[in-house]
């Protein structure tokens, strides 16, 4: 068959449809409602002469044809950047995409030094760069990594795969939190606290690996509540059902406002490494990655930060 715009259009409903593990969770990905996503999917398979995916009531589940088709529109995508990116190389000037995908909340960090990155990144001569920025856990950002999806991507990263390299930013500090209203805010001495959160509901995020949460020393099954992002996890703290640790730069607004304590901050605190993670192959020494790269290590340079050695 021969591709149209339209048909490409529609292999990116169903890559984001796989990815999401569904229709309803590719909503929001995609900015589009569910009848919508459903009727794209429709004309996709009507257009390859195949049953993609099975969704219903019984959940979301891949075709055998549909492993396969998934497979090769990621080759196909892959194929694509690579020519477009190659194509804009020609220019002689900064041109083309470059992609960033990031951890969420970096935004209020004063540590992080992305806006001063975009600021010296888009102040360049001939900059004809078009960036593309989204937020993701750090699990996503990796597999979007080596699927050629994203250019570079800034997180946490507890273990590193062989096949993209890291390097450190600075560090992120976390405080233990929890509602008000909940006992430990009134607990008076190191031994109350710790006797109350031997039984506290504990909300983790899952990305970390229990390394926040096993440095308190307790029963692992007392961690009642998985989550991706801090803004799930402040939600469960606002509500006075769980206590976790999050980022410091994060909870201050509500320390602040009396809707949130800190827990023993001289006593219960941990940091986790924000690191740059990107693939050394080929592709990524495309002027427009490479430029964009060398201001992220330039910025921290400046700011008395360590600096990467540029690849």
């Amino acid at each position: 068959m021969r591709l149209a715009d339209i048909d490409l259009r529609l292999l990116d409903v169903f890559i984001a449809v796989v990815e999401c593990q569904g229709i309803a969770n590719a909503q929001t990905l995609l900015n589009r409602d569910a009848s919508t996503i459903s009727r794209q999917l429709r004309q996709l398979e009507e257009r390859l002469g195949l049953r993609l995916c099975e969704r219903g009531r019984s959940g979301f589940t891949l075709t055998s044809d549909g492993g396969q088709v998934y497979r090769h529109t990621l080759e196909l995508s892959r194929a694509l950047r690579h020519f477009e990116d190659g194509a804009e190389s020609l220019k002689g000037h900064l041109s083309g995409q470059v992609r960033l995908a990031m951890i969420d909340n970096l935004v209020f960090d004063p540590n992080c030094p992305l806006r001063h990155v975009l600021a010296r990144y888009g102040a360049r001569d001939e900059n004809g760069v078009h960036l593309h920025l989204e937020v993701m856990a750090p699990a996503q950002i990796e597999r979007a990594l080596l699927d050629h999806r994203v250019d570079l991507g800034i997180g946490i990263f507890p273990t590193h795969l062989e096949e993209l390299h890291y390097e450190s930013l600075y560090r992120e500090n976390d405080w233990l939190v929890c509602s008000p209203y909940h006992p430990l805010a009134s607990a008076e001495t190191l031994q109350d606290v710790k006797c109350i959160l031997a039984t506290s509901a504990k909300v983790a995020r899952q990305f970390l690996n229990a390394q926040d949460t096993s440095i308190l020393g307790d029963d692992p099954r007392h961690v009642t509540a998985w989550v991706s992002n801090v803004e799930a996890a402040a939600l469960l703290v606002l509500a006075g059902t769980h206590v976790g640790f999050l980022p410091t730069h994060y909870v201050r607004y509500w320390i602040e406002r009396g809707q949130m304590v800190a827990v023993r901050p001289d006593h219960f605190r941990r940091s986790s490494p924000i690191e740059a993670a990107f693939r050394t192959t080929r592709d990524t020494h495309r002027p427009a990655v490479a430029a964009f790269r060398e201001d992220l290590f330039g910025t921290l340079l400046l700011h008395g930060k360590p600096a990467a050695k540029f690849r």
